[in-house]
């Protein structure tokens, strides 16, 4: 039987590691393993898994270690569940800030696990048309998007932008080709454009932040993440 994926399994400690070995092994997967942030990196780098699960402990490199994984520039998207031994809400959204893709306790129920594992695969089964920007996740095909948990409910319109923008990140989209997208018959004024921008700017906004749509006076807008992007100048 075909196994359901490759897996590179972080963790510090010894016996967590064996034990998440083993769960993951009996439900079919493909495990590797890997210590520290600079093995973790050079791991995804030969196997290109298809999930990683991180073990959020100084030995496996920490948090910062979620920011490297997502900065590699052909396999920073691939699918990541971070077990984490402090439950606190704060922490649990920076990681999610930081790119993961699920947070769960590092005691939970070996099933659970499993069952997060999998969710997690099928969310990233055509993971190249995914586009990640901080906690912002857009599928470019349909421009369904979801910033950290929370999908975001958008017109057809606002998918639109939303996807010329993820497409084009992290640089600049005019506001030429956003006044020509796809889901228009014929050009429309950049007031259109202007008013999808702020919609978007409201509900990303509202669904917790993280994100800017920054406008380049004269040019277009630029996606990027206010903890992670660099300035654009305007």
């Amino acid at each position: 039987m075909q196994a359901p994926g490759i897996t590179l399994l972080v963790a510090g400690d010894p016996e967590v590691a064996a034990t998440l070995r083993s769960h993951l092994t009996r439900a079919g997967f493909t495990v590797h393993e890997a210590r520290g942030e600079r093995e973790t990196i050079r791991r995804i780098e030969e196997i290109a898994p298809d999930v990683v699960i991180l073990d959020l402990t100084p030995e496996s490199g920490g948090a910062g270690v979620c920011r490297r994984i997502r900065e590699l520039p052909s396999l920073g998207d691939v699918p990541m569940l971070v077990l984490s031994a402090d439950e606190d809400v704060s922490t649990r959204l920076e990681l999610f800030e930081l790119g993961a893709d699920d947070v769960v306790a590092v005691t939970c129920d070996p099933t659970e696990l499993m069952a997060r594992v999998r969710a997690i695969l099928r969310r990233g089964a055509d993971r190249q048309t995914v586009r990640r920007i901080g906690s912002l996740r857009i599928a470019l095909a349909t421009g369904d998007a979801w910033l950290a948990e929370c999908q975001l409910e958008l017109t057809n319109g606002e998918r639109a932008v939303l996807i010329e923008l993820a497409r084009a990140y992290p640089g600049l989209t005019s506001r030429t080709v956003l006044d020509r997208r796809p889901d228009q018959e014929r050009d429309v004024s950049s007031n259109v454009t202007e008013v999808l921008v702020a919609r978007l700017r409201r509900k990303i906004a509202a669904a917790g932040g993280g994100i800017e749509i920054h406008a380049v006076r004269r040019s277009g807008y630029v996606l990027r993440s206010m903890t992670t992007a660099a300035d654009v100048p305007a």
